[in-house]
């Protein structure tokens, strides 16, 4: 089980000890301590200083020796050169678990090459110690502590998070932490986030180890710049994928991409067609891209995959369902011409004007209720159909409201200002059923409103559970790759049965 895996102690440790923290904030040692201030954490936390009496009001010690216990783990932001030294100290004290934020480590130093990794391993294994890094950005876990208590292990993201199911495992601490920074407009939750870094002692391997066992994660990232454990990764990425979906960004393969890799971590970047050999074998899902990277792991953590590739088009203007049913099929989705049963059941509550074969075009029409309930409905029960993007769930009252605004038509006008309590009470009237009808069904729907992600209406949809997207490429491209995985999913239970 994870619990019983060596990084379930790094996410979840009683006390914390930090080198290289000040008061300035200049020090991400000091962001560190602010990020478990802020995320609830109520261990103990021992900043490490040789003049200071106090980091963000908590005692600080000369050197580790002083502190009045073996801290779980050690945290140091210092030079790379003094960084054999603190391992020293520490494995004198008893500590078994160190993070690396610092860089330094693999890079070449004038016509020598940098031989501190090889320094700290060796000194590492000699006290038994365990370490994440160097050159990294530490660790998030989003289920420390109980259940109910609303609290995090953070020292990675300067975000409040809300808690998922999404967990990652990243050689960029920047993918693991700055993606997170506009949290209020990424509907994604995090369970787990571990930045490895130049993994000297810790890798992707280690996380997937233990990411497969544990609970709270359903939906694996990773951001890969090498595998220095090809074999084992393999293996172990067959085990999971069956179970959970794993999104990968491979970076390298192009000239200036493996240039880039070796002056920022050293590392040497594998043949990418080899590369994607393997996460196509395995079932990975690849990408190229972080939005859709993030794209992909909302659809996936919602839990409903679609049972195949068919795709229902719900729209009320022709020219977005038009290029959604064109880039689909370009992705390797079926937009298939629903039957002559469907499209009568269709007709009898659709406008004269509308289309009604897939895409289904309502035109512009404010019936609300058909628009948003009866039409997946009768798509999701028909049997016809894998999944929904339903274009046009626009805001009226947004765009009412707005007009409000200017006198003259607020003077004159036959609409008034509809109370919050009332609009929450719509959406959550519109999207009940439909997303209960989703999981009844197990066919994902992803709607879209080109207004503003941040719109009255938008944050109802969003807060009320919907998949909600600004325009229709996105959903499109993430849906596509979800669907491959199915694909997948499918010939791996077959060839088991067999």
């Amino acid at each position: 089980m994870s619990k019983q895996h060596f990084l379930h102690e790094f996410l979840n440790p009683q006390s914390v000890a930090f080198y290289g923290a000040n008061n300035k904030g200049n020090s991400l040692a000091a962001i560190q301590i602010m990020n478990l201030i802020k995320s609830g954490f109520d261990g103990g936390i021992y900043p490490i200083h040789l003049t200071l009496e106090s980091v963000m009001g908590y005692k600080a010690y000369k050197n580790i020796t002083n502190i009045p216990e073996i801290p779980d783990l050690v945290i140091t932001v210092l030079s790379a050169k003094i960084i054999p030294q603190i391992f020293r100290e520490c494995g004198e004290k008893g500590v078994k678990k160190i993070i690396v934020i610092s860089g330094g480590f693999r890079e070449l130093v004038g016509d020598r090459k940098n031989t501190l990794t090889e320094e700290i391993k060796e000194i590492a294994n000699h006290y038994g110690i365990r370490f994440i890094g160097p050159n990294c950005l530490g660790i998030f876990n989003n289920w420390y502590g109980l259940r109910e208590e609303n609290k995090a292990f953070n020292i990675a993201i300067w975000e409040i998070l809300k808690k998922g199911n999404f967990s990652i495992a990243s050689q960029s601490g920047t993918l693991s932490s700055h993606i997170w920074f506009d949290s209020e407009n990424l509907d994604l939750g995090l369970s787990k986030s571990i930045s490895v870094g130049n993994e000297a002692n810790i890798d992707v391997v280690d996380c997937l180890e233990y990411y497969k066992d544990d609970d709270d994660t359903k939906v694996i990232g990773l951001y890969v710049e090498e595998l220095k454990r090809g074999k084992k990764f393999l293996e172990l990425a067959k085990e999971i994928t069956p179970k959970k979906p794993i999104i990968i960004i491979y970076v390298g393969g192009s000239e200036a991409g493996n240039r880039a890799l070796k002056s920022h971590t050293g590392s040497l970047a594998g043949d990418a067609k080899i590369y994607e050999a393997v996460f196509k074998e395995t079932g990975m899902i690849k990408t190229d891209y972080v939005q859709e990277f993030l794209d992909i792991a909302l659809i996936l953590s919602r839990g409903i995959l679609p049972k195949g590739k068919r795709l229902g088009i719900i729209t009320n203007s022709g020219g977005p369902g038009a290029m959604v049913a064109n880039n689909a099929e370009r992705k390797g989705l079926k937009v298939p011409e629903f039957s002559d049963t469907l499209q009568r059941q269709l007709k009898e509550i659709l406008p004269t004007n509308a289309s009604y074969k897939n895409p289904v075009d309502c035109a512009f029409d404010t019936n609300l209720s058909y628009f948003y309930i009866n039409l997946p409905e009768i798509l999701m029960k028909s049997g016809e159909i894998d999944a929904i993007i339903q274009y046009g769930v626009v805001g009226f009252q947004d765009v009412m409201d707005d007009y409000l605004q200017n006198a003259k038509i607020a003077e004159n006008a036959d609409f008034t200002h509809q109370p919050d309590e009332v609009m929450d009470g719509l959406a959550n009237t519109l999207l009940k059923p439909t997303l209960e009808n989703s999981k009844k069904y197990s066919i994902p729907i992803l709607y879209i409103n080109p207004m503003r992600f941040t719109s009255p209406w938008s944050k109802r949809l969003r807060k009320n559970g919907a998949i909600l997207f600004k325009l229709w490429d996105r959903p499109v491209n993430a849906l596509a790759k979800v669907c491959e995985y199915v694909e997948f999913k499918k010939r791996f239970e077959l060839s088991t049965n067999l």
